[in-house]
């Protein structure tokens, strides 16, 4: 009897426990969902632009010169309570707000271009644009650059085009190894079933995919009269 004692005594003790335990650990997670906001600092500014290499650099095109108001503050804030959204999400990116904290005075120069060439060999129809931004005591202008006509504003920049070289994960045709066989009903279908193929790769340096563009500031410009 005195051990039968005991051992309840033990036992209320643990489910006591047990529960607490519970309790406390339900807390804690629901803590760490709640995370606070972070803010970060962003540079707006920037001089190059990034375009499909089959763009011919000789249809960049100066349009317009304009002052806009730029982030330069952000606080991005998650919602703890967001779990359908991460579940279909798994980064979780659905689940946070981004705002604007904090905004600059910066000058916005957009170009445009003609379409990226096709592999048909023809350009795509229409014109894309991208634009730059600088700081307003950067491009001197003498005088709101809204008041510039357009052959003014385009003297106050230079552009400069180049294609960088990157590397590149290729395959080693001379170390690899492929099975033979033949296309059926236009399916690639190997001569020998249990056959496998054996591919490696190497780092390659090639030209880059892309065209970078950069427009720097060439000199003021004399304000429209």
């Amino acid at each position: 009897m005195l051990f039968a004692g005991v051992a309840i005594v033990v036992a209320i003790g643990l489910i006591f426990a047990l529960r607490t335990n519970s309790t406390s650990t339900k807390d804690v997670q629901g803590t760490i969902g709640m995370q606070a906001p972070q803010t970060a600092e962003v540079n707006p500014f920037t001089n190059v632009a990034s375009l499909p290499a089959t763009v011919d650099p000789k249809t960049i095109r100066f349009e317009k010169l304009r002052m806009i108001d730029l982030a330069s503050k952000t606080k991005t804030t998650s919602d703890p309570n967001c779990k359908d959204k991460q579940f279909r999400d798994p980064d979780g990116s659905s689940c946070q707000t981004v705002a604007v904290v904090e905004r600059v005075k910066g000058v916005e120069a957009r170009y445009s271009y003609s379409g990226p060439v096709l592999s048909s060999g023809e350009s795509a129809p229409g014109r894309d644009q991208f634009s730059v931004y600088f700081r307003p005591e950067e491009v001197g202008a003498a005088g709101p650059v809204e008041k510039l006509n357009r052959e003014q504003a385009e003297s106050l920049f230079d552009v400069s085009t180049s294609r960088p070289m990157v590397q590149q994960k290729v395959i080693d045709k001379e170390h690899s190894k492929f099975c033979p066989g033949n296309y059926v009903d236009g399916n690639w279908t190997k001569t020998d079933a249990k056959c496998q193929d054996d591919v490696q790769y190497t780092n390659q340096v090639v030209p880059s995919p892309n065209l970078m563009v950069q427009i720097d500031i060439h000199r003021p410009a004399l304000a429209a009269r």
